[in-house]
């Protein structure tokens, strides 16, 4: 133990984890493989059929994760439900080799995709349910923005490598028959292996909780939880407002970078990059910020931040201003999002966290349609991408206005108490 009373090969290895799994998502929904299943696979109507798939994806999540935090809060099994989670994920990427660029491949590509996304959704529930065992209330911030920087930054590295070594070349490496998509294709194996590799330092040194005193329970004493625990219901809601708004940023941005500023293809994944890069290292920052001044100051300061950056990115004409504040919103992009989970992570009662965390990935995604569809619904009405991406900064505003604070998950204030 050191000083703050952690174990740093225990946080370490609790990164891995953010470390390990953020390349699958990256490379598999947003740059790699969701491209060339709608473009190689499935050209006429690929789109909304991976929209269908994702949205079932996340619906069976919204749907699963209440009961499956219940029982793994009755029986202190975070860790197994997410090593068969884990590798359900592992050998969907895997299985994701053999879809050739073939129409007969279409279930195959579908269906490893869906399973893919929700196995691992639903791993985040029980992985950031064991945060709170392996910090301190005075530290939680830090670790949490540790480990969500630790992921952004690896889903860079790994983005990075699979398009130097695999997809960029013109000769590819290894013998990869470019004509069979072979050098697309497998960067979901890498992927796979990547999170293998890197999960195995978490499974050996962050250590299942032990059984505590609090009352146990199923989804009923889950929701009991969430009503009665002060600030946290409202907390919830306040943050899925504004998870709508990061949802609708990350599925628009670049979209929004090559219609209104006329980037090119190459200039939106460098643009992808930074804000990336900016987003983890914001995160990291954030969450020293978040144990010195609080969870709830560190997002209203990421939410005044980012609506102010949003202004000057509707009302610029400029690239160059664009990439200036689009970059420096990466830096309270991380912030947010890491010190959401330290705060219900505080909140939670000891023994419950699967429970509480099940609920916030409810909620979640039972509205995380709803950023992009208001943005698809202003652009169709006005024709502009630009009236669009107020969406995003209404969402910020509402999310801003409703955040309250809440002593419960203020370290500085309830150590005055």
């Amino acid at each position: 133990m050191d000083k703050d009373g952690i174990n740093k090969k225990t946080v370490l290895s609790f990164a891995l984890y953010d470390w390990a799994a953020s390349p699958l998502p990256t490379l598999h929904n947003t740059f790699i493989f969701a491209v060339y299943f709608t473009t190689v696979i499935m050209p006429d109507g690929g789109t909304v059929a991976w929209a269908w798939m994702t949205a079932l994806a996340s619906i069976a999540v919204a749907l699963i994760a209440p009961f499956s935090g219940a029982f793994a809060d009755r029986w202190h099994c975070r860790k197994p439900i997410l090593f068969w989670l884990t590798l359900i994920a592992i050998i969907c990427g895997i299985a994701l080799w053999w879809v050739a660029p073939d129409q007969a491949m279409i279930p195959l590509a579908l269906i490893a995709s869906g399973l893919l996304i929700f196995s691992l959704e639903l791993s985040f529930v029980f992985y950031n349910a064991l945060l709170p065992s392996i910090s301190t209330r005075e530290t939680i911030g830090r670790v949490s923005g540790f480990a969500w920087g630790f992921g952004y930054i690896s889903a860079i590295a790994a983005l990075l490598i699979a398009l130097v070594v695999f997809v960029l070349p013109d000769q590819p490496y290894f013998g990869l028959d470019q004509d069979q998509s072979e050098h697309i294709r497998i960067t979901m194996p890498f992927a796979a292996l990547w999170l293998l590799v890197f999960l195995i330092p978490f499974f050996l040194y962050v250590p299942e909780p032990r059984a505590s005193t609090a009352k146990e329970g199923g989804l009923a004493e889950g929701w009991q939880i969430v009503r009665q625990t002060p600030g946290m219901l409202r907390f919830i809601i306040t943050r899925m407002i504004y998870a709508d708004a990061l949802v609708t940023l990350f599925a628009f941005g670049g979209i929004f970078a090559a219609t209104v500023f006329g980037f090119s293809q190459i200039e939106v994944l460098i643009f992808a990059i930074i804000l990336n890069i900016t987003a983890g290292l914001g995160a990291i920052l954030g969450g020293v910020l978040d144990d010195h001044m609080g969870a709830i100051k560190t997002i209203r300061l990421s939410l005044i931040a980012m609506i102010a950056l949003g202004g000057v990115i509707l009302m610029t004409a400029s690239p160059q201003v664009f990439w200036i504040a689009a970059s420096v919103m990466g830096l309270f992009i991380g912030p947010l999002q890491s010190a959401s989970r330290s705060h219900l992570s505080r909140m939670a009662p000891p023994g419950a966290e699967a429970r509480v965390f099940s609920f916030m990935m409810l909620t979640g995604k039972s509205t995380s349609f709803l950023g992009p569809l208001c943005y698809g619904w202003v652009v169709w009405m006005t024709g502009q991408d630009r009236y669009g991406m107020l969406v995003v900064s209404v969402l910020l505003i509402i999310g801003l206005i409703l955040l309250k604070d809440t002593p419960s998950g203020d370290q500085k204030t309830e150590a005055k108490g």
